[in-house]
């Protein structure tokens, strides 16, 4: 009997101490295999379904970590479903929750942007920089500074977006994605070599993919529109020189192999190269 009712006061304890104000903090498995499932879901592109997920987190989950969780996955769905607005709210209430929360703040970030407000976005990202600087995950922390350079990008600070590019490829430079979106930047600021050295960059160490070649070829075709002064396909075959013609069907040819279809090309190489 003694030892029936010092089992029963430690679980009363075990109950007391897992409470904080008015509210658990450790959750259930059900809610955790409801967050991770939502999550595998938004990894997928699966936002609606994985919305669905995180709502019932919200609705059934009481505990503290739950509730966090949910708000950075419901925004982060959102987000993905271009509801911006929306995305800022639920991410605005999970940082509620923790005003330190990683994924609530990246979510807010990444709500910020779609919705045009790049300060804001920037100062959040900054935020969780100072968060996580000694953090040894230096792969997650390279993802900000990617999204640090997208907001850049967005603002035509190209010089300040390459050097948070370096950052992040210093800190994860096995994340070829890198490469590209530093060719992509380069692309924006008009600077077609320098963007093309960055997609080969990137296809010789692996990414040896249709997104890879349409955006090597893509930039291609833009930096010859620019030379020759056309954007006529037409025009175009009838002024580019034999040398920018081959590297031009070359690089056609490679993307075609690469598995790529795109309407756009298909033109080009159908008046270009013969």
């Amino acid at each position: 009997m003694k030892n029936h009712l010092a089992l029963i006061g430690l679980v009363l304890a075990s109950t007391v101490l897992t409470k904080c104000k008015s509210g658990l903090v450790t959750m259930s498995n059900s809610c955790y295999d409801l967050i991770n499932q939502g999550q595998q879901q938004n990894k997928s592109g699966n936002y609606s379904a994985a919305l669905d997920n995180f709502n019932k987190v919200l609705q059934k989950c009481d505990t503290y970590d739950a509730k966090e969780k949910g708000y950075a996955g419901k925004a982060a769905s959102l987000n993905g479903m271009q509801q911006y607005s929306d995305a800022l709210d639920a991410a605005a209430k999970g940082l509620a929750i923790d005003r330190n929360s990683l994924d609530n703040l990246f979510e807010k970030a990444n709500a910020e942007m779609g919705l045009g407000n790049y300060t804001g976005a920037r100062n959040d990202l900054d935020a969780i920089n100072q968060l996580t600087v000694k953090n040894r995950n230096t792969a997650q922390r390279a993802t900000v500074y990617s999204k640090m350079a997208e907001v850049d990008t967005r603002q035509q600070q190209y010089d300040q977006a390459l050097q948070d590019m370096q950052q992040a490829i210093a800190m994860d430079n096995t994340n070829l994605k890198f490469l590209m979106q530093v060719g992509d930047i380069h692309v924006a600021a008009g600077n077609y070599p320098a963007a093309i050295s960055s997609y080969d960059n990137a296809i010789a160490r692996g990414k040896n993919d249709p997104e890879a070649w349409k955006a090597k070829t893509t930039t291609l075709i833009k930096m010859y529109q620019a030379k020759y002064k056309t954007t006529d396909a037409g025009a175009l075959a009838k002024k580019i020189n034999p040398n920018d013609r081959q590297t031009l069907c070359t690089s056609i040819n490679s993307s075609k192999q690469a598995g790529l279809q795109d309407l756009a090309i298909d033109l080009v190489q159908a008046s270009i190269c013969k």
